[in-house]
């Protein structure tokens, strides 16, 4: 077994682009990190970051069309899903893997009931009668906190965060061993949101189900994830436990993203948010790609390519800076 075939998953290299009106947008540009059994690990950044491309690409629904996979490897216990034929495919969705997408209005058919909805993921991946999914189907509505009576309604008869609870059912009826829950409480409430991640966290434990939680919002990733890595336009700039990158943020563009976080304890009269927007991905800045927005950019900054470096233990990062001084960190 080799290095990369250790992990549960392993993404290694990942490169993806999108050709749309004769452009190309390099939407990820080497991307690589691992996730063990019943770990989770949090994918941080600005939206169009390429957070959400890499969730897709790990599940191969990418656009045909306008998508393209230009090199890197993806092994789920030892095998690369991107090699493997569509057939295969197709078994490992929903069963192995699957995915809580972020808007529920476009996850659900409108038209179909949603018990029929969760029944028809059963039977797909299950060979089982129709009278067993069905009732699987309705333990599934039971487990997320929705009554088994309202099997036979709409989405439109729901709540946001019911829609939700609905996706999350599932995603999770085949009780697969890796969960992507993309942004999954983006559009809740606070109290509805803290009640969903209690659920999918209670479920995960239960499960013991690995996870990728695709997120900005730093709380979220201080209550459920075990690791970070950092994103910014399409690369990897920091990872490690969630305890280092917390108590250690090292890359300008991470303590920009703390920075911009209002806190209980301390008297701030502003907060800190990161000057600029994230760079052109059709036209991304030459050197280190957060250097246009980088309060400590120098002329080697914006000339070379930074190096993904272990500044301390299980903890990398993307800055030329860290070769030049120690890493001080910034305590939150």
């Amino acid at each position: 077994m080799s290095q990369t075939d250790k992990h549960f998953l392993s993404v290694k290299d990942l490169t993806v682009e999108y050709s749309a009106d004769g452009q190309h947008v390099h939407a990820v540009s080497g991307v690589s990190f691992e996730l063990d059994r019943g770990r989770t690990i949090g994918l941080v950044g600005e939206t169009g970051a390429g957070k959400t491309t890499i969730a897709k690409t790990i599940l191969r629904i990418l656009p045909d069309f306008s998508a393209r996979v230009m090199q890197g490897e993806v092994f789920l216990d030892g095998r690369d899903l991107l090699k493997l034929p569509e057939e295969e495919m197709r078994k490992v969705r929903g069963q192995r893997i699957s995915m809580i997408f972020q808007d529920p209005m476009t996850a659900l058919n409108p038209t179909m009931k949603v018990g029929r909805q969760i029944q028809e993921v059963i039977e797909i991946h299950n060979n089982i009668s129709k009278h067993e999914a069905h009732k699987r189907a309705e333990e599934m509505l039971e487990m997320v906190g929705i009554p088994k009576d309202r099997y036979y309604e709409y989405p439109h008869q729901f709540s946001g965060g019911m829609k939700q609870r609905v996706v999350i059912a599932m995603a999770l009826a085949c009780d697969p061993d890796l969960l992507i829950a993309d942004e999954p409480t983006t559009a809740l409430d606070v109290t509805i949101q803290a009640q969903v991640l209690e659920m999918i966290n209670d479920l995960k434990v239960k499960k013991n189900t690995s996870m990728i939680m695709i997120t900005h919002d730093l709380g979220i990733v201080a209550e459920v994830c075990d690791e970070v890595a950092v994103i910014y336009a399409g690369q990897v700039i920091e990872r490690g436990s969630r305890e280092e990158i917390f108590d250690y943020p090292t890359h300008p563009y991470t303590i920009g993203l703390f920075g911009a976080v209002p806190k209980l304890t301390g008297d701030v009269h502003r907060l800190s948010p990161v000057a600029g927007l994230p760079p052109d991905p059709c036209n991304p800045p030459k050197g280190c790609r957060f250097s246009p927005r980088c309060p400590h950019a120098t002329d080697v900054c914006r000339e070379s390519e930074p190096e993904f470096i272990e500044v301390r233990p299980d903890h990398f990062c993307r800055c030329l800076l860290t070769k030049e001084r120690e890493v001080q960190g910034c305590p939150n």
